[in-house]
Formats: structure tokens, C-alpha cells, sequence
């Protein structure tokens, strides 16, 4: 996070989409399904790989901050790397 690898929550997470910044989003197994269905439509129209992982909580204490429900990777090498983890973990979703 210090290294500005990230976003973090809806609107910095949409302004990262928005300028075609964001590599990969990961949404919360438990967030609500408007915000899941928001995010997998945009990911859709802008064609960036989108994964439900963990809870809030976990995705949270990842990134050491609270009440987080989405991140936005940002940096590609780092998104390579998450992505790898992800699809060998549980796969992608969307």
C-alpha cells in the first residue's frame, strides 16, 4: 500500500477504473450483491479481471485499514503476481 500499488473502497476504486488505472479488482465474498453487481459490470465494459475473495475483514487487515470492501490493484507486475495467487486459490470468477 505505502508503495501506491493500490486503491482501496468504491470511489477510489471507480476513479482508478474511470482512468483506466486499475490492473485487477478484488470485491469481498461478503459485500453486498449492489456492490458486486456494480463492479462486475464495470469491470465487463472496461475489460478488467474482477475476483470475489475473503471478507471484508481479511481484505481489510490485508491493507491494514477498515471496513474495506474492494481493492484495486494497480501496478501490473503486482497484479500478475495477485492474480496468479487468486486463480490457484479459488479461480477466476468474472
Amino acid at each position: 500500500m505505502k508503495a501506491g500499488k493500490i486503491a482501496y473502497g468504491t470511489d477510489m476504486c471507480l476513479e482508478k477504473i474511470k482512468f483506466n488505472k486499475a490492473k485487477i479488482l478484488i470485491v469481498a465474498e461478503d459485500a453486498s450483491n449492489n456492490t458486486k453487481e456494480k463492479f462486475t459490470r464495470i469491470c465487463e465494459e472496461k475489460k478488467i479481471a474482477l475476483y470475489e475473495y475473503g471478507s471484508k475483514e481479511e481484505l481489510s487487515m490485508a491493507i491494514g485499514k477498515a471496513n474495506k470492501t474492494v481493492i484495486a490493484i494497480l501496478d501490473v507486475n503486482f497484479a500478475k503476481s495477485i492474480k496468479n495467487y487468486l486463480e490457484e486459490s479459488k479461480g477466476e470468477i468474472f
